[in-house]
């Protein structure tokens, strides 16, 4: 076996058995890390789960996790979270399994609890549409997007300045602004944060409730149906941070009275694929259904759904400091286990070269003639080559005569020779 091949090789070994996961291509195109049901287990801090034929609960004081198998739907203590990749696998036959990329989510940005200070944060507050661009609308009563989300984003921008945090917008006005001049109004603003405002639409008169949506992480589909996969993005770099932000947001914006909780997705908006901070997109709800378009006119809405938003905003801005530490603490986990991989492969390869150079050796001490000089050592020297050194040139003696080397090999192959 070549050193290039026993690289490959050991590769694929440490892919298929070394690691407490296996890897395969999944819809979304990507090679996704799973993890079984013990390692979740193991990742949670719990002991048991409980089965109950359409979905597994894992628990202890701190926690509720509840999963659906084949869906990308979960629930973490009661606000719905939309995985990136369903759970895979039975609980009933033992190989249910969860995506890598999700649990470190849940793990690192979602269940990590606040415990940090209130930093002045610079938070860019984006009010969706305006201008020529209307966004959705109801026509009764008659509401603008537009309109909606412009009041929305003044009344949470106040209170977070009262709260100790600067506030900058998107805009404060009904102005025209492409996708493009929104993210790099970020850029220009150096935000620490960024927060997309927004009101939905549907075809069905009946859709009702609040969506939060952040990125998806490199390789992922969005949530919608039929979303493809994209590649990395400038947002993927705040993966965590994006994940956190928005869970901080969703749990108590769905936790609202009358609202229902759509859950926190995943779509790769434009303004959360090119914006260079941590950022979400809110839905507060449809103003293709009249009942809600009313609900969200009520000047007592509008105070309890902005004022989840300014506490999520809090809450996570308490949470980056925990955060950071332990995704400072993973990757430098990750590290060690690469270089201790590296090392290995490296050890292994090396032990592959000398035993391929002990075996050409044998061969070249099987072929050599009497007396002939040691064969060439010099590194990169091939087994060809090293035959070559060792074996004198056939001499030809004319035209149509048998060299001489040639009669020793006819005399070598002789029926009554060959063993």
């Amino acid at each position: 076996m070549t050193t290039d091949s026993f690289l490959c090789f050991s590769g694929l070994f440490l892919l298929l058995f070394a690691a407490p996961f296996v890897v395969r291509g999944d819809t979304a195109g990507v090679a996704t890390q799973w993890r079984s049901l013990s390692h979740v287990q193991r990742t949670l801090g719990v002991t048991n789960y409980l089965w109950n034929g359409e979905s597994l609960c894992f628990s202890n004081t701190q926690n509720v996790i509840r999963f659906y198998p084949g869906r990308r739907k979960a629930e973490v203590n009661g606000t719905v979270v939309w995985l990136n990749a369903p759970a895979d696998g039975s609980v009933a036959d033992g190989n249910w399994r969860l995506a890598g990329t999700d649990l470190d989510l849940l793990q690192l940005a979602i269940l990590t609890p606040p415990g940090g200070t209130l930093k002045p944060l610079r938070v860019l507050l984006d009010p969706g549409h305006g201008g020529d661009d209307e966004g959705a609308r109801c026509s009764s009563p008659l509401v603008k997007e537009k309109d909606l989300t412009l009041t929305l984003a003044k009344r949470i921008g106040a209170q977070l300045k009262k709260a100790g945090l600067h506030v900058d917008y998107t805009r404060t006005r009904d102005v025209t602004l492409s996708l493009d001049e929104r993210a790099r109004i970020a850029r220009t603003k150096k935000a620490d944060l960024f927060i997309s405002i927004h009101a939905n639409h549907a075809g069905n008169r009946e859709a009702c409730g609040v969506e939060t949506y952040v990125l998806p992480p490199s390789g992922y589909p969005g949530t919608a149906e039929g979303s493809r996969a994209r590649g990395w993005q400038l947002g993927n770099r705040n993966d965590f941070h994006n994940t956190l932000l928005g869970f901080s947001i969703h749990r108590l914006l769905a936790s609202t009275p009358e609202t229902v909780d759509r859950g926190l997705k995943r779509q790769s908006f434009f303004v959360l694929r090119e914006t260079c901070c941590p950022a979400v997109l809110l839905e507060f709800g449809f103003l293709s259904n009249t009942g809600e378009t009313r609900r969200m006119l009520r000047a007592d809405w509008q105070a309890q759904s902005c004022a989840a938003v300014v506490d999520g905003v809090l809450a996570y801005v308490r949470g980056v400091p925990a955060l950071d530490r332990a995704v400072a603490d993973k990757r430098a986990r990750d590290a060690e286990a690469n270089e201790r991989w590296r090392k290995h492969l490296a050890t292994q390869a090396a032990r592959a070269k000398a035993e391929a150079e002990a075996r050409a050796a044998r061969q070249l001490a099987a072929i050599m003639p009497a007396g002939a000089p040691p064969p060439s050592t010099a590194p990169g020297t091939t087994f060809s080559n090293a035959v070559a050194s060792v074996t004198p040139p056939i001499q030809q003696q004319g035209t149509n005569s048998v060299p001489s080397r040639m009669d020793a090999l006819l005399e070598f192959y002789a029926p009554d020779k060959v063993q």
